[in-house]
């Protein structure tokens, strides 16, 4: 029962990274219905440019924390203002925009690995994040509870945002009609970056805490992308509630095969429990849940 316990509070805490870039995705994508794979390069970024500005600049571990973070959510809107935008002016659309956006994750991932080489990036912020609080026999580090609760905060203020301001009925505006914006008196581009930024930021601080926690190195980013995004489906299309909850559900799973199976079996396990999922209802859990209501009594 402890190991069971303990397992579960770890899956939490992966939960919580995989809930982190789920959510900013799934807010974009629910918006622009653009698949946006460099969402990983913001992931790794975060971390990436915190290290150097470490390394490079000097900065304390949570200054440069800062700075990755701005940067990282920068990243993203420059994505969207300098290639986004100019090829969808010019009828770049659906495939085109995902290829762009693979090569902006391959140019962004390169470059760092240029800079900081194939060896993990740690991101000191200090022994507090490390330090490990008691919970009778179980323990979660300083570092993880605070992942944690910025997740579960971060979550409830975009759901008040989205539902209670006028920014973000803007944004669940333009998911339906990006014309409707403009004729209200809004620039669809301003609400076309700050749906970029939000989920950038929140990219950002799941990079953030894994650079912390064991360090970016290559393909780190493209490795959470993808189970962030098995959230993401099975939640429910553009659903940041059904991409939180999927993702938690995912963490606490791939932790408590390790009962069972071997580490390294764990997430292809996932990925079979995925595809059939998906094989019986294309739209997740929200399309199960749709068909049990149309089924006659």
């Amino acid at each position: 029962m402890n190991l069971f316990i303990q397992l579960l509070l770890n899956g939490v805490v992966a939960g919580s990274v995989y809930a982190l870039v789920a959510v900013g995705f799934a807010l974009i994508f629910g918006a622009t219905s653009h698949f946006h794979i460099a969402h990983a390069a913001v992931f790794s970024g975060a971390g990436y440019l915190a290290v150097i500005a470490t390394q490079n600049l000097g900065l304390p571990g949570g200054v440069a924390a800062a700075v990755g973070l701005i940067l990282a959510v920068l990243l993203g809107v420059a994505l969207v203002r300098f290639l986004y935008t100019p090829l969808g002016r010019r009828g770049g659309q659906g495939f085109v925009l995902f290829l762009v956006s693979l090569g902006a994750l391959v140019v962004v991932d390169n470059l760092f690995t240029i800079n900081l080489g194939a060896r993990p990036a740690q991101l000191s912020l200090g022994g507090w994040f490390h330090r490990a609080i008691p919970m009778g026999s179980w323990s979660m580090t300083v570092g993880q509870v605070a992942l944690v609760a910025i997740t579960v905060v971060a979550f409830t203020a975009l759901l008040l945002v989205l539902t209670k301001t006028r920014a973000g009925k803007l944004i669940t505006a333009y998911s339906g009609n990006p014309e409707f914006v403009e004729i209200v008196g809004r620039r669809p581009q301003r609400v076309l970056v700050l749906v970029y930024a939000a989920g950038s930021l929140f990219a950002a601080l799941a990079g953030l805490y894994v650079a912390a926690d064991t360090g970016m190195q290559p393909g780190l980013g493209e490795t959470f992308f993808i189970i962030s995004i098995m959230a993401v489906f099975i939640g429910g299309i553009g659903s940041v509630t059904g991409a939180f909850i999927a993702a938690m559900a995912l963490g606490v799973l791939q932790n408590v095969l390790l009962m069972r199976i071997d580490a390294e079996w764990t997430l292809p396990v996932i990925f079979v429990l995925f595809l059939v999922l998906i094989t019986v209802s294309p739209a997740g859990l929200s399309g199960l849940k749709l068909t049990s209501r149309r089924r006659p009594a």
